[in-house]
């Protein structure tokens, strides 16, 4: 075997979070390799982008390419119950401002590609359909990471590394970090692409809806071409159902017992065959060592419902390419309060998810999300997190908190109207 080949950094995994890692490095000055295990484009869901993402892929240098791919505007989303008897929709626009109005529904194929491409362009060594199998962080200094493709296997060492491999999270439970959950309870989703099904009209087309059933909920996002993502979350509990009974039939059951479900799949067909999915709401308690960092799904992943895995994928990855930067500047590793200040700042970040989240999920907390009166402009800080406002600020975290507080009152009180599919 030939003497490992020396890179400044070594990123594991070419989606959004490694993509835009590298891209950041490379246009830096550092020599950068990034191992992906498969061979762009590829299947992924998560295609849902928030306008808070867009200030992150115009400092990449990718916004003009997204706004030529044509991609579906996305203007807001939408949240209902399955028996139609609520329904509330957020416009960006009026939340957020017109610089952040819109994003986009992505194809993940085309959308990660397109970033891989432009890490390539900016210099990154890309090595697809390329395993890491392996790493010896013996030496302090430096990483070795062992790789093998369909025909040879090698070796390179780099001064740092990102992992970057979403939920696969290779290095992270090979480090030894502790891993906990995000949320009280596990789900498990069931998902497809479909030609066919029912959009909205106007600006709303480009509208993700969710829909809220007793035990769990539907995701639908719209993509160009006719096609539509759809995905059905349900409590992990389900999980021998599935398997007993398949994927398919479950969520044609679901679909069918559904009244808004059953009207906009009515006339579709499947683009693709049903996957499943499960145990995805977890996070490590650490995501930064000396000399590595934990980015995007690697990190941690709190839950699909507000579409915030891209967004919080984009911004570690980038915070963690500007540590490095900052400390090689300096010609050191990581000091410990960077590295806990790295760990504390994203987790903030999917903090705030996690609680509206929760909310979501809680029936009391759901029928007073659905209920956006003008109290105290509360309507207003839920609309600027769910655009991807992920810092929010001094009055917004306080609209935040006087939005839980009535969430938990509910409970008891029924402030607001109950909402009887839920019950």
């Amino acid at each position: 075997m030939c003497e490992p080949e020396f890179f400044d950094v070594a990123i594991i995994g070419g989606g959004p979070a490694g993509a835009s890692a590298g891209a950041t490095l490379a246009g830096a000055g550092k020599k950068v390799v990034i191992f992906e295990k498969e061979r762009f484009p590829r299947f992924s869901i998560g295609e849902s982008l928030l306008p808070h993402g867009n200030d992150l892929l115009k400092r990449l240098g990718v916004w003009e390419k997204i706004e030529n791919s044509g991609f579906l505007k996305k203007y807001g989303a939408e949240f209902c119950t399955g028996d139609r008897s609520r329904l509330q929709r957020i416009w960006f626009g009026r939340n957020l401002g017109t610089d952040y109005e819109y994003s986009y529904q992505v194809e993940r194929s085309k959308f990660d590609e397109l970033l891989l491409n432009h890490a390539r362009e900016c210099g990154s060594l890309v090595r697809e359909e390329t395993r890491v199998t392996s790493l010896d962080t013996g030496d302090p200094d430096k990483t070795t990471l062992t790789w093998e493709d369909k025909t040879q296997s090698g070796k390179v060492q780099a001064r740092w590394i990102i992992d970057a491999s979403g939920r696969a999270a290779f290095a992270g439970s090979r480090l030894g970090v502790q891993r906990k959950a995000t949320q009280k309870s596990r789900r498990i989703a069931i998902y497809g692409h479909f030609q066919g099904v029912f959009r909205n009209s106007g600006k709303a087309e480009g509208h993700i809806t969710i829909v809220r059933i007793a035990n769990g909920w539907f995701w639908l996002i719209p993509l160009a071409g006719g096609v539509t993502s759809v995905g059905l979350v349900i409590p992990a509990e389900e999980a021998r159902v599935v398997a007993a009974r398949g994927a398919n039939t479950v969520f044609q059951e679901a679909v069918s017992s559904t009244p808004e479900m059953e009207d906009r799949m009515r006339h579709t067909t499947a683009a693709c065959p049903l996957r499943v999915t499960g145990d995805y709401s977890w996070k490590f308690s650490q995501f930064a060592g000396s000399r590595s960092f934990l980015s995007g799904d690697a990190a941690g992943f709190v839950d699909p419902i507000f579409s915030s895995g891209v967004l919080l994928a984009l911004k570690s990855s980038i915070l963690a390419a500007d540590l490095i930067v900052a400390a090689d500047k300096a010609n050191r590793s990581l000091t410990w309060i960077e590295r806990r200040a790295y760990t504390r700042e994203v987790s903030s970040w999917m903090n705030q998810y996690s609680k509206i989240i929760c909310a979501f999920y809680d029936r009391a907390g759901f029928e007073v999300f659905m209920n956006p009166a003008p109290v105290f402009q509360i309507p207003g800080s839920i609309g600027r997190l769910v655009g991807g406002n992920a810092t929010p600020s001094f009055l917004d975290r306080m609209r935040l908190a006087a939005f839980f507080a009535i969430c938990r009152l509910q409970r008891s009180l029924s402030i607001v109207p109950t909402i009887g599919s839920l019950r």
